[in-house]
Order: C-alpha cells, then sequence, then structure tokens
C-alpha cells in the first residue's frame, strides 16, 4: 500500500513538473489578428475581402528571448495546408547597466542577419527613452494574391514558431476570410 502511495505522488509531481514545462515552452502569447487601416476590427475575426487590403499578425513574448531569431507565423489554409511562413527576424538586446548603476540602456550589438533584410528591435530602446517592445509583427497580403484569385475564403489559423522549432510558441488563433 505504501509503495502505491509513493508511486501516485511521484506520478503527481512528474506530471505537474512536465505540464509547467509544456506551458514555459510555448513562450509566445495570442496572436493578434487585426486589419490595417480599419477603425472598428471585427468580431469575430471575420474579415471581408471587400474591406481590407492586409492583415497584421502580431504576438507578444511572455519573457525576454535574448540574441537574434527569427518568429515564423505559419498560415493555413481553411483545408489546412500550409499558405505561408512569414518569417520575421529579430534581436531583443539584453539591457546593460552603465559603469555607476544607471538605467538600463540596450546593448548595442551587431545582427547576423543577412543584409537588407529588416529586422524588428525588441527589449529597451537604444534611444535611452526606456521604451521597450515585446512583440513581433508581420503582414500577411491579401487583395490581389491567391486568396482573393482562388477564393481561397472560409476559416484560415495561424501559428507562431521560434526559429526551427517544432512546436509552436503560442496557441492557435482561427480567423475568416470572405468575400462578402
Amino acid at each position: 500500500m505504501k509503495r502505491i502511495a509513493i508511486l501516485l505522488v511521484t506520478t503527481a509531481i512528474a506530471g505537474a513538473a512536465s505540464a509547467h514545462d509544456a506551458q514555459r515552452a510555448r513562450g509566445c502569447d495570442a496572436i493578434e489578428v487585426t486589419a490595417p487601416g480599419i477603425e472598428k476590427q471585427p468580431r469575430p475575426l471575420r474579415f471581408s475581402t471587400r474591406e481590407i487590403l492586409d492583415l497584421d499578425f502580431e504576438t507578444r513574448f511572455e519573457r525576454p528571448v535574448y540574441g537574434e531569431h527569427v518568429l515564423h507565423f505559419k498560415v493555413f489554409t481553411p483545408s489546412g495546408f500550409l499558405y505561408q511562413d512569414l518569417a520575421m527576424p529579430f534581436s531583443w538586446s539584453r539591457p546593460v547597466r552603465g559603469p555607476r548603476g544607471e538605467a538600463p540602456e540596450a546593448e548595442v550589438r551587431t545582427v547576423g542577419f543577412p543584409r537588407g533584410v529588416p529586422v524588428q528591435q525588441l527589449g529597451a530602446s537604444a534611444d535611452g527613452r526606456g521604451r521597450r517592445r515585446h512583440s513581433v509583427r508581420a503582414r500577411l497580403p491579401v487583395a490581389g494574391t491567391s486568396i482573393t484569385m482562388s477564393t481561397l475564403y472560409g476559416r484560415w489559423m495561424v501559428q507562431a514558431y521560434l526559429d526551427d522549432h517544432t512546436r509552436s510558441c503560442s496557441p492557435a488563433r482561427r480567423f475568416t476570410i470572405h468575400a462578402k
């Protein structure tokens, strides 16, 4: 009986630890889907191709991810096929203190991405004003693409993946694109 009790307690602790690790592995908040240029965003997330040109995706990190990374917004069609992988490079500078412990400023770093690729800067701003940015953004063109040309209407899905991880760092966000 003692062995069973010990086994149950051990299993419960291991299960709680693995659930905590799985939650920690996520790393990104839910993805916000918005249509630029529209004052009042539709709720539920139903976008008409007559009213939008593009869709914006944005996700916020739950904690800093220092260094150079790529966040992939993987967009899936209503049929479940990968439509597009929007790879968004970003760099998160580690805050450093001045020699006398002054307020943190962004560490100046050389970004290791190919020249000409726009890199989003996260963390403390380099201008020392204390502004912080903890989210990555991407834009999905809709008007004039195969979405409208091939009438790929219906319920879409987007998920965020950090670097080359096969497990998403965000929960799936579903949205609808329609022609009406």
